[in-house]
């Protein structure tokens, strides 16, 4: 089987051989992204200068992989492994379908409502909603297991 050496630029998604330590097309110097920290890139989201940040699979040296995947199987169903990383925004998403599946699940088994008609619907929405959202946790326990969970990083400002 014929092996490729070639490897994606992260920043501009550029094809280049794996011995090249410089972008032709973006001028990122490879090294130094290797180095990038997710600190610096939880500073710049929270600026508002996401065109500072690149994402990277596998754990950066500021991110500790058994808290990553500590938090990701025991709390990833509330967005516990985004939060940790700094990516926010999926860290509310996973926050509110959780909120959503607990409310439901409260209405219906704890309060032992009996839905018909319309209520009944939403309920069911719900209920595949929340699913998906447990689906999205299982397929991030993967992904942070094997290295392939994208964590924001950023070069220092110079």
């Amino acid at each position: 089987m014929l092996k490729l050496n070639n490897k994606r630029c992260p920043r501009c998604n550029f094809k280049v051989p794996k011995e090249i330590t410089i972008c032709p097309n973006c001028q990122l110097k490879y090294q130094k992204f290797e180095l990038a920290t997710n600190g610096e890139a939880k500073e710049a989201l929270k600026q508002g200068e996401t065109d500072r940040v690149l994402y990277r699979k596998g754990c950066p040296n500021d991110v500790k992989k058994s808290v990553l995947v500590l938090l990701t199987i025991f709390l990833g169903f509330t967005g516990a492994h985004y939060y940790y990383v700094g990516r926010i925004k999926m860290g509310i998403f996973f926050s509110v379908f959780f909120c959503v599946g607990v409310i439901n699940a409260i209405i219906t088994t704890v309060l032992k409502l009996n839905l018909s008609g319309d209520w009944y619907q939403i309920f069911y929405l719900l209920v595949m909603v929340w699913g998906i959202a447990i689906f999205m946790w299982l397929i991030d326990i993967a992904k942070v297991c094997f290295n392939s969970f994208k964590i924001p990083v950023s070069l220092p400002r110079v």
